[in-house]
């Protein structure tokens, strides 16, 4: 499996939509989930309230990849219209389960 770890701080007035939108029924959930190399994702909230972390779950790196280049344009859309929901996003790591 191939998991792609990010971290974003969410500003308590923009929690609610935020977890709306990366939960398993918002919209990155409803991108992904066509493709049957996607093994869903985990959002997950810190005890201090306002980190996040998602954790999106591949086959593969090749399948994310690919899937990624053949819908490039939905992604762009979705994540411009995401970047007001945080304050800040960082991409952990990519990680292959051993």
């Amino acid at each position: 499996m191939y998991y792609i770890i990010w971290k974003y701080t969410v500003d308590n007035t923009k929690q609610q939509k935020f977890e709306e939108e990366y939960d398993r029924n918002g919209s990155w959930f409803k991108f992904f989930e066509p493709c049957n190399d996607y093994m869903g994702h985990d959002l997950l909230k810190n005890m201090d309230g306002e980190t996040y972390l998602l954790i999106d779950k591949w086959m593969s790196k090749n399948d994310y990849e690919n899937f990624l280049k053949s819908n490039q344009l939905e992604y762009d859309a979705i994540n411009n219209r995401s970047k007001e929901l945080y304050d800040l996003e960082e991409q952990i790591g990519l990680f292959n389960s051993i």
